[in-house]
C-alpha cells in the first residue's frame, strides 16, 4: 500500500470519527429543536436559514476556490502558500462584508411579504434573521482557514475543532427550554455565539501551526483578478446546487406552508448526515487528486476519480438501502411523530444522493484543471433549471414531492453532461471509467437491491428497535457482500485485507 493511500485512509478515519460523532449528536439535536421549538417554529428557523444560505453558493465558490489553489501550490515544486493565504483572507474579508449588507437589505424587504408565518412572530423572525446573517458572515472569514487545514491534510485537528463546534450547538439545545428568552431568538443568538468561539479556534491553530505561512497585509491585483475569475465560474455551478436545495425551501413554503418546511427539513437532516460519510471519504481525497494534477500525475488523477466514484456510492448504498426500504418505520422511532411527508421527502432525496455520489470525484477534478468555464455553464446551467421547472410543476398541481422528482431527473443530466465536459478538458476516458467504475456500480446496485428487496418483503415491518436493526444490519450486510464480490477487484480485495491486517497488528503488538 503506497504512503499517499495510507494517508487518505488515515485522513478518512478521522472525518469519519467526526462524522459519526455529528450524526449521533445532530439526530438527537434535531428531536429535541423540533419539540422545543413547536412545528411552526421549526420550519421557520428553517426557512429563514434557506434565505440566507441563497448567498451560500457564493461562499461554497470561495471556499472551493481556496481549497483548490491552495492544494494546487503544494503540488507544485516551489510553493508560495503566504501570498495565496493573505489574498484569500482578504477576498473573504471583502465578500463577508459587501455580501452581509445585500442580504441584510434584501431579507429586510422580502421575509415579511414572502414568508407564511403568523403575525405575532414577526419580530422574533427578524432578530433571528440578523444573528443568523452574523453567523453567516464568520462562517465566510473562517473559511480560507478550513482550506488551508483541508490542503495540508490536517484532518485530525479539523476533525477535533469539528466535534467541538457540534458539542458546544448540542448544548445549546439543551439549554433552551430552561431559559426566559423567546426559543427561537435565543437560539439563534447562542448559535452566533459558538460560531464565533469556533471560528477563532481554525484562525489560532492556523497561525500556530503555520507560522511561515500566517496572515500578512498583502495585495496582489493579477492573483486576486486570477482566484475570482475561477471562483466566477466556480458560483454559477454552486448557485445552481443551493438554489435547489434551499430554493425548494421558499417553494414548499409559498405553496403548501410553513409545516411542510419541517418535513423537508427532516428529511434534509436525516439525508444530509448520511451524505457526510460520502462527503468525508471525498474530502480526504481532494488535496491528494488536486496535488497529483499538478504535479503532472495523471495516472493517479484518474485512478482516484474512478475509484473515488466508485467507493462513493458503495458506501452511501450500503447505508441509504435499509433506510429507503424502512424510512416510515425509522422515522417514528426518531420523531415519534414525524411532520407529513417527511418520509417520502426522505426517500427521493436518498436517491437524488445516491446518483450525485459518482460526479463528486469528477467534479474535484474539473477544478484542478482551472480550465471551468465551459463545463461549469453547462452543468450549472441544467442544475439551476430545478426552481422554474420545480415551480412550473407545482403550478399545474403537482403533489410537493413532485420537487424533488423534478431534482433527481435534473441531476441525472447533471451527471451525464460532466463525463463529457470532462472529455474536453482533460481527455477523460469514459470507457476506462465505465470499465473501472460505472459497470461494477450498475452491477452491485441491481444484485444488492434484489437481495434487500427480497429481504424486506419476507421480514417483520414493526417500528421496533430490534426490527430496524436487525433488518437493517442484514441488508447492509447483503450489500456489503455484493461490493464485495461484485464491485471491487481481485487486487482491491488483497488491499483491503492487507489494511486490516497492518490495523490489527498495530494494535495488537505491545508497546515498547
Amino acid at each position: 500500500m503506497s504512503a499517499r493511500t495510507h494517508t487518505i485512509i488515515k485522513n478518512t478515519g478521522f472525518l469519519y470519527l467526526r462524522m459519526l460523532f455529528t450524526l449521533l449528536v445532530a439526530l438527537y439535536t434535531a428531536r429535541v429543536l423540533l419539540a422545543t421549538l413547536g412545528t411552526d417554529d421549526y420550519g421557520l428557523y428553517h426557512v429563514v436559514a434557506s434565505f440566507i444560505l441563497f448567498a451560500g453558493f457564493l461562499q461554497s465558490s470561495l471556499s472551493s476556490t481556496s481549497q483548490r489553489f491552495l492544494a494546487y501550490e503544494l503540488g507544485q515544486a516551489r510553493p508560495q502558500l503566504q501570498q495565496l493565504f493573505s489574498m484569500s483572507v482578504n477576498i473573504h474579508l471583502l465578500f463577508a462584508v459587501l455580501l452581509s449588507a445585500l442580504i441584510g437589505v434584501l431579507g429586510y424587504v422580502l421575509i415579511p411579504a414572502l414568508l407564511t408565518y403568523d403575525a405575532a412572530r414577526g419580530d422574533a423572525l427578524l432578530q433571528l434573521f440578523w444573528l443568523s446573517l452574523a453567523a453567516f458572515a464568520v462562517n465566510i472569514l473562517v473559511v480560507p482557514n478550513h482550506a488551508m487545514l483541508i490542503a495540508h491534510e490536517r484532518m485530525r485537528a479539523f476533525a477535533w475543532i469539528s466535534m467541538l463546534d457540534v458539542a458546544l450547538k448540542l448544548v445549546i439545545v439543551l439549554l433552551l427550554p430552561h431559559q426566559p428568552y423567546d426559543p427561537l431568538v435565543a437560539y439563534g443568538a447562542l448559535y452566533l455565539l459558538v460560531t464565533l468561539l469556533t471560528g477563532a479556534l481554525y484562525i489560532a491553530y492556523v497561525a500556530v501551526q503555520f507560522p511561515q505561512q500566517r496572515y500578512r497585509p498583502h495585495w496582489q491585483s493579477a492573483l486576486f483578478w486570477r482566484m475570482l475569475a475561477f471562483s466566477g465560474w466556480t458560483l454559477w455551478g454552486n448557485a445552481a446546487s443551493v438554489f435547489a436545495s434551499h430554493g425548494s425551501n421558499l417553494l414548499l413554503n409559498v405553496f403548501f406552508g410553513p409545516a411542510i418546511n419541517a418535513a423537508k427539513s427532516i428529511g434534509s437532516q436525516a439525508s444530509g448526515a448520511l451524505n457526510q460519510f460520502v462527503s468525508n471519504l471525498q474530502l480526504a481525497m481532494n488535496p491528494q487528486l488536486i496535488k497529483s494534477y499538478a504535479s503532472d500525475d495523471r495516472d493517479y488523477t484518474e485512478k482516484l476519480m474512478h475509484y473515488g466514484s466508485k467507493y462513493n456510492f458503495f458506501l452511501l448504498l450500503m447505508l441509504a438501502l435499509p433506510l429507503l426500504l424502512r424510512t416510515e418505520q425509522v422515522l417514528q422511532l426518531w420523531l415519534v411523530e414525524p411532520p407529513a411527508y417527511a418520509a417520502v421527502f426522505l426517500q427521493l432525496m436518498l436517491v437524488n444522493l445516491l446518483l450525485d455520489s459518482l460526479s463528486k470525484p469528477l467534479m474535484t477534478a474539473a477544478q484542478a484543471t482551472g480550465k471551468i468555464r465551459g463545463y461549469q455553464m453547462v452543468v450549472g446551467g441544467i442544475l439551476l433549471l430545478n426552481l422554474p421547472v420545480a415551480y412550473v410543476v407545482l403550478s399545474l398541481g403537482y403533489g410537493a414531492a413532485s420537487v424533488f422528482v423534478v431534482a433527481i431527473v435534473l441531476t441525472l443530466c447533471a451527471s451525464i453532461a460532466r463525463i463529457f465536459m470532462l472529455k474536453r478538458i482533460m481527455a477523460f476516458s469514459f470507457r476506462l471509467f465505465c470499465r473501472q467504475a460505472l459497470g461494477r456500480i450498475v452491477l452491485v446496485c441491481v444484485v444488492a437491491v434484489a437481495l434487500c428487496w427480497g429481504l424486506s418483503a419476507n421480514y417483520s415491518s414493526a417500528a421496533s428497535w430490534w426490527s430496524v436493526l436487525s433488518f437493517s444490519g442484514l441488508a447492509a450486510l447483503c450489500t456489503f457482500g455484493s461490493v464485495w464480490l461484485l464491485g471491487l477487484e481481485a487486487r482491491e480485495r488483497r488491499n483491503c485485507v492487507q489494511a486490516l491486517r497492518t490495523f490489527l497488528q498495530q494494535r495488537t503488538q505491545p508497546k515498547s
